[in-house]
């Protein structure tokens, strides 16, 4: 069998920038990606799209992160 690849904190593709998937996102705090597509929605966290991906900047999770703990 093929070893597993893990994802990557943060993308290789400097297109990408710092910014961190929707999954990547979800499985950092340990919801859905629905959950994190919901808060897109609802304009809590900032996001861009890079060919086709959805992205979030690591600034904004981590600010958002720091309000949700205050």
């Amino acid at each position: 069998m093929a070893p597993m690849k893990c994802p990557s904190s943060r993308s290789t593709n400097p297109l990408y920038g710092d910014s961190y998937s929707l999954t990547h996102i979800a499985r950092r705090w340990g919801v859905s990606r629905r959950d994190i597509r919901l808060l897109l929605k609802q304009g809590q966290l900032p996001f861009i799209e890079v060919l086709g991906q959805l992205r979030v900047p690591t600034t904004a999770v981590q600010k958002y992160e720091h309000q949700k703990s205050s």
